[in-house]
């Protein structure tokens, strides 16, 4: 992200889980299956005496195909939650590429005037958006922040490319109706819905009331929409 100073003009290139299944497989075994001193099975005996006829095989037998069908199940989810992430990832892709790439910020400039309105100083800057991708794009909204010379933010605003107005009449209008056009996302006269390559296009931020210890600000692409015809 490129910072810009205040009053220059600038621009900007914009495994564990079958470990754990063998053991309990193990386990069993030796619970159920260990040979005493005259080689009569003492895990049968036990089966024996206490359920009849009875044997520990069957049940480590279900126990294992129950392990199984287990092993499945996670197998199965893991698939299915890598499969969820390469299909968000690719949306997001589509919807919201990476900030500044292929989209270039460049003649910045600043200017402090002083409302008719209010008595308050405040920051005006201006641009221009070129569009350097293969496809149109649309709906660029900018995020620009103030710093001071510590590097803090002091303030954020939001506006949409496309959006202008006049500095005359700037100074007679209220926060509330500058707010407005400029967080129109369609910009002015529909030049933000469908900026084509090459062909750059004007934008401008307001800060009211500008903070006094004010250093440098930044401005960078929030996010765009790919516009890709048929």
């Amino acid at each position: 992200m490129e910072r810009w100073t205040l009053g220059e003009d600038s621009s900007s290139d914009i495994n564990k889980n079958k470990k754990k299944d063998d053991e309990e497989d193990i386990n069993f075994i030796l619970d159920g299956f260990n040979d005493n001193d005259n080689g009569q099975n003492s895990g049968m005996k036990q089966s024996s005496a206490s359920n009849g006829s009875k044997t520990p095989k069957k049940n480590y037998s279900r126990d294992k195909e129950a392990n199984r069908s287990s092993k499945s199940q996670r197998i199965l989810y893991v698939f299915l939650f890598i499969a969820a992430i390469i299909s968000i990832y690719y949306v997001i892709k589509t919807f919201y590429p990476n900030n500044n790439i292929h989209i270039k910020i460049f003649n910045l400039k600043t200017k402090l005037y002083r409302s008719k309105i209010l008595p308050e100083n405040n920051l005006l800057i201006t641009g221009f958006l070129s569009n350097n991708n293969k496809f149109p794009i649309g709906f660029v909204k900018l995020k620009c922040n103030l710093y001071s010379s510590k590097n803090i933010i002091l303030a954020t605003k939001y506006i949409y490319a496309g959006n202008f107005i006049n500095i005359n009449k700037l100074k007679t209008m209220t926060n509330t109706s500058i707010n407005k056009i400029l967080q129109n996302k369609n910009g002015k006269s529909m030049s933000d819905l469908e900026i084509l390559p090459q062909r750059p296009i004007k934008f401008m931020t307001v800060f009211l009331n500008v903070p006094t210890d004010t250093k440098n600000f930044s401005i960078t692409v929030s996010h765009f929409y790919a516009i890709k015809k048929k």
